[in-house]
Order: structure tokens, then C-alpha cells, then sequence
């Protein structure tokens, strides 16, 4: 399963639609406070998120998930930073796609790491 965590609605539904065609079960989160609650309870494969949201931003996103779910995959995305300055930030522990998102690239950056399931819903948080 996947979570997208992204502030943007439209955006956030929109990268959960592309997902779900791919075979992906996917839950949204509005924020960082609310993807974290969902890795509570949920059997999270990998998390997509925003790096700019109000609350917690994506790099804290990432610090608590380092925390406690070490080797959790992650993407991170925005549209207001290069490539080379958001994976050195982290030190290369994420991965990053830019906004708009190539939906293709996506998919591919995804398959790498976990393959698509053959079960698919949404669900938003």
C-alpha cells in the first residue's frame, strides 16, 4: 500500500488516481500528522509526500519515519526546489520527483521498489 501526503486536494487525489491505474492500493493523508497516524494502523509499502506543507514538512515527514520505520521507501516530491537540492538535503535516503509529476517516471521510480498489487482502493484520511 501506498500513502500520498500531500497539502493540494486536487493534486493529493490526482497522484492517487495515476497509482490506483498502475495496480496500487493507495490511502491519502492531508499532512505529515495524518500520514503518520495511518503507518499507525495501516501496512504502508511506501510513502509519497510533499516537501512544502504547513504543520510538518516533508523532511520532518521523513525524520520520524527514519525513526521508527527505518527502511520504509520514500518519495519526495515538490515543484519549488531542484532535484539535486532536495536529495542532498537528505543526505540521498529519498528519493525525489519534481512537480508537475511525469506519471510514467513515476510509476517506474516505484516499480523498483515495490511491486504493483492486484487489489486497488482509496482511501483518504
Amino acid at each position: 500500500m501506498i500513502i500520498v501526503v500531500d497539502d493540494e486536494g486536487a493534486y493529493r487525489e490526482l497522484l492517487a488516481k495515476i497509482l490506483s491505474k498502475a495496480g496500487y492500493e493507495v490511502v491519502q493523508a492531508a499532512d505529515g500528522f495524518a500520514a503518520l497516524s495511518l503507518l499507525e494502523k495501516s501496512k504502508i509499502d511506501l510513502v509519497i509526500s510533499d516537501i512544502l506543507m504547513p504543520g510538518m514538512n516533508g523532511y520532518s515527514l521523513v525524520a520520524r519515519l527514519r525513526a521508527k520505520w527505518r527502511n520504509m521507501p520514500v518519495i519526495l516530491t515538490t515543484g519549488f526546489l531542484s532535484e539535486d537540492t532536495a536529495k542532498n538535503m537528505m543526505n540521498g535516503s529519498v528519493d525525489f520527483i519534481p512537480k508537475p509529476i511525469d506519471p510514467e517516471k513515476l510509476i517506474e521510480m516505484i516499480h523498483r521498489r515495490i511491486p504493483p498489487s492486484t487489489q486497488v482502493t482509496t482511501t483518504n484520511c
